[in-house]
């Protein structure tokens, strides 16, 4: 006949191999998100270079040429707040 501290005995060496059965799943999972992060990093590294180079062969430029963001810009706020507004000749 087993007594109350026999079984008590089991349900807690049952408890910490199922606990350390647990870590080791969670760090698997762990690992594994950690690689599949990494990967899709590296696939939008891709992604954004081709599609700059797809916008510069649109734009009629090279990927090496630098684009000039004053063609965008019409107003540059200062840290004054004052407003400095571009002339532009065409």
């Amino acid at each position: 006949m087993r007594s109350s501290s026999d079984d008590l005995l089991e349900i807690m060496k049952t408890l910490a191999s199922n606990t350390v059965t647990l870590q080791q799943n969670i760090m698997s999972f762990q690992q594994k998100t950690r690689s599949s992060i990494h990967n899709l990093e590296k696939q939008m590294g891709q992604v954004a270079s081709r599609v700059g180079k797809m916008e510069a062969q649109i734009n009629g430029k090279f990927p090496s040429q630098a684009l000039n963001p004053k063609e965008n810009v019409s107003v540059i706020t200062l840290r004054s707040g004052k407003e400095l507004e571009e002339k532009r000749s065409k």
